[in-house]
């Protein structure tokens, strides 16, 4: 909740006055049908961004430089290799 007020003609400052309210399901669906369409877009465009993770992508000219920056180690190939031989007891 955001509180603005006028002291003597000039605005003050806003105030981030933080209020826990319980609501049931059923209501709190009923004030949101009550918003104008554009705020519930809005909404519903803040409450999507807390679901999915933050995903940071690269450009596909800067992948080269990504080349070596992590270094696990073996080698795939003979590892799927020995996985799927038939002396290794499978």
């Amino acid at each position: 909740m955001r509180a603005q007020g006028v002291i003597q003609g000039k605005q003050a400052a806003s105030v981030v006055i933080p209020v826990e309210l319980e609501l049931s399901e059923a209501n709190l669906i009923e004030a949101f049908r009550r918003l104008p369409s554009g705020r519930r877009a809005e909404l519903l465009d803040k409450l999507q961004a807390l679901r999915e993770p933050l995903l940071r992508t690269v450009p596909a000219n800067q992948l080269y430089g990504l080349t070596g920056l992590v270094s696990l180690g073996g080698d795939a190939l003979a590892d799927t290799e020995a996985l799927y031989d038939d002396d290794c007891g499978y």
